[in-house]
């Protein structure tokens, strides 16, 4: 077999400062000095004489020859994992991790005990964030899979359906809305509103629903998280929507079913073609394919 001057830790070092284009960033993501990131790149291109990357301070970019082998390195890792992983499962060992992004904890909490039940070695670390974000962590390769909406079909990636979702309003328990059983987007007009951030998916859909039906609401507050959110409306600061299985009980607040067009949305597991086939990536696609109980 012909031997080749590329070594693991090489295509590790370009894989990851090809991610985050910064040496600092890609030396902390591997856990190594910044000086061994720099002197591992600067052996590449001194063994080929090939430039790889367009040195510039935190925003290092590949060249067109570093572009045309990200895929191939890349390629290389995700090959190893899973050889990795067969001679781990043929031990009966079956141990490994697989890093997801998600937005939304209650059911993706669910499944991953599920998960731990069939695969007890196996360790899932979650990164939550907006829906936006998650995207944007599945397209960089910053994560194995994640669960978000996906706005249509992106290239190169697939996606398995998880559940669907509706919005509900949560309403201060004594504000004259709460009176309803359920609740119109006219009944929202001129009401004083509490919103999540920009790149959240709840807000998208219901400001898009609003729009459509010409409603104008009062926006007095922009939060970051649906517990801030939650809190708010429970001080009686403002109404607001959110996902119906992220709502969490209190004794303050009371939600209650919105009717109107665009206020469902369905969740997917997204995963880039490339780490499809890999058996953690695999397995995780086996459990989301089955129901899931509470």
């Amino acid at each position: 077999m012909p031997r080749t001057n590329l070594s693991l830790a090489q295509i590790e070092a370009f894989c990851a400062l090809a991610q985050y284009k910064s040496f600092k960033d890609a030396a902390q993501y591997l856990d190594i000095a910044q000086p061994t990131l720099v002197n591992r790149i600067a052996s590449i291109e001194e063994s080929y004489n090939a430039k790889l990357f367009l040195r510039q301070r935190g925003n290092n970019r590949l060249t067109d020859l570093g572009l045309a082998l990200l895929p191939r390195f890349r390629s290389c890792l995700n090959s190893l994992r899973e050889a990795e992983f067969l001679l781990l499962a043929h031990s009966k060992v079956e141990t490994g991790e697989i890093h997801i992004a998600a937005v939304s904890p209650y059911r993706v909490s669910l499944l991953i005990k599920h998960f731990n039940s069939l695969y007890p070695n196996i360790r899932v670390k979650v990164s939550f964030a907006a829906s936006e974000l998650v995207g944007q962590m599945i397209t960089r390769g910053e994560v194995d899979a994640g669960f978000y909406v996906p706005e249509g079909n992106t290239p190169g990636q697939q996606a398995f359906f998880f559940y669907e979702y509706e919005l509900v309003a949560i309403l201060p328990a004594g504000h004259p809305l709460a009176q309803r059983e359920r609740l119109y987007l006219r009944d929202f007009e001129n009401q004083s509103v509490i919103r999540r951030e920009p790149g959240s998916l709840t807000r998208q859909l219901f400001e898009h629903a609003v729009a459509r039906e010409g409603v104008s609401v009062n926006v007095v507050y922009e939060l970051g998280s649906r517990e801030s959110i939650r809190e708010a409306v429970a001080q009686g600061l403002g109404i607001s929507v959110v996902a119906d299985d992220e709502h969490v009980p209190h004794d303050n607040i009371v939600t209650r079913r919105i009717v109107g067009e665009g206020l469902t949305a369905r969740s997917s597991l997204v995963v880039r073609n490339d780490r499809v086939s890999a058996p953690l990536t695999q397995a995780l696609i086996g459990v989301v394919r089955q129901p899931l109980e509470a």
